[in-house]
């Protein structure tokens, strides 16, 4: 059969047409969707690798937050229970009683785990005159009592809007304990004992009291106090889950008059007596410690509001500045990352030393080896015709974390 050239022309162009068809079908569109998975692979490598970089570089500031944050923990939770222990609640409760001279009997509700409450206050309505809106209407004003009325319902439905919201928001939970006690005394013995909750190392909560006159000097009702507890991030508590009365208990009749077999006797330590004079205390810890290198606050503050922290696995230069003006004391202190008072404030912080002069105490340790270098330069800013005393215990001895120098007037050192 002959062929003629175009003929020949045409077969040709159609397997032209017919091999790039089977190519681009079965050949190049593969490849491209290979392509495409491939490069979405390598655009989640990279992903995944920038932000391991990042995690990386950041892994510092990282760390140091931690330090931080379980330091504030620690603060806050220092003088809250470990867990609830009625035996030890119990002895607690009879020391303070005991010590205030106040008697009374106790009552317990069952230990349970339960959302913290909020105190709050209610909201007294004032009622208003029936004639108020006569005489309103007379003097030609306007009738308040509707708007007085529509006041008060939106105060009300904002009211339990806000207390709705807040209990759905509050979602905290403590092992809590509920002590109501029976007590009768006279009026002084009772500001001893609440005097002596507030101040107790353990935070208690009156949540409430009715008194009423037995006679002139004596007096009795019922209070109620709160004990809570939160599990701990370390071992602070330790010595408080020690039982320490180990001795022989018990009679065969409960209400038996006189003594058990065994007396009770007590191997808990008294607080030092001590008087305390720091006004402020700095604690220096170890790079490889779990805590920011440098805490430091006011004494005795409980709610560490004054208290800054600095992690630095190098000398740290911190400044303490004390101001007199008008006959008042101010201070302030700083970090190469923090400072107090919050505001930033030039004048500072209005206080009152404990003693004639101005005490910072400073708690050290020995280094835990060449590549521990943290420390602090110590500046002392002293503005005052008081003297400022600082006190540094337990510094490492060859190679101390503390330096000081000062400006102003006196400062005095004094390494213990």
């Amino acid at each position: 059969m002959n062929i003629s050239k175009r003929e020949k022309y045409l077969i040709g162009i159609l397997l032209a047409v017919l091999i790039c068809f089977v190519y681009y079908q079965f050949i190049y569109v593969k490849q491209v969707e290979k392509l495409n998975n491939k490069r979405a692979e390598k655009n989640q490598v990279e992903q995944r690798y920038n932000e391991v970089m990042d995690a990386i570089a950041n892994l510092d500031s990282k760390e140091e937050n931690l330090k931080i944050l379980k330091a504030n923990v620690l603060d806050k939770s220092k003088r809250l229970y470990p867990t609830i222990m009625q035996e030890k609640i119990i002895i607690e409760i009879d020391k303070l009683l005991t010590d205030s001279g106040l008697k009374g009997n106790i009552a317990f509700s069952p230990i349970e785990v339960a959302s913290v409450e909020k105190m709050v206050s209610p909201e007294i309505q004032k009622a208003e005159s029936s004639l108020k809106a006569l005489v309103d209407e007379y003097n030609g004003g306007a009738s308040t009592s509707d708007n007085s009325n529509s006041n008060n319902e939106v105060t009300a439905n904002s009211g339990e809007q806000q207390s709705q919201s807040s209990t759905s928001e509050n979602n905290a939970t403590s092992e809590q304990l509920k002590v109501a006690i029976n007590f009768s005394g006279n009026y002084e013995v009772l500001k001893s004992f609440i005097a002596s909750v507030q101040n107790y190392e353990r935070k208690v909560v009156i949540t409430n009291i009715s008194i009423s006159s037995k006679s002139q000097d004596e007096l009795s009702g019922i209070m109620n106090l709160e004990f809570h507890a939160v599990p701990k991030l370390s071992d602070e508590d330790m010595e408080y889950l020690i039982w320490t009365l180990n001795n022989v208990y018990g009679k065969e009749v409960l209400f038996s008059s006189g003594a058990a077999s065994g007396a009770y006797a007590s191997t808990i330590e008294e607080q030092s007596t001590e008087k305390d004079v720091n006004d402020f205390v700095m604690m220096l810890r170890s790079s490889t410690s779990e805590l920011p290198t440098v805490t430091i606050g006011k004494a005795k503050d409980d709610s560490r509001e004054s208290y800054i922290y600095c992690d630095n696995d190098k000398t740290e230069e911190v400044e303490v500045a004390f101001d007199e003006i008008d006959g008042k004391t101010y201070y302030k202190y700083k970090t190469s990352t923090s400072y107090y008072p919050k505001d930033n404030s030039s004048q500072g912080k209005e206080f009152t030393s404990k003693s004639k002069d101005i005490v910072l105490e400073i708690l050290s340790e020995s280094r835990v080896g060449t590549s521990d270098n943290s420390g602090i330069k110590l500046k002392i800013i002293n503005n005052t015709d008081k003297n400022v005393e600082i006190i540094v215990k337990d510094d490492d001895t060859s190679n101390p974390r503390v330096t000081v120098t000062s400006e102003g007037y006196t400062v005095n050192v004094t390494k213990k």
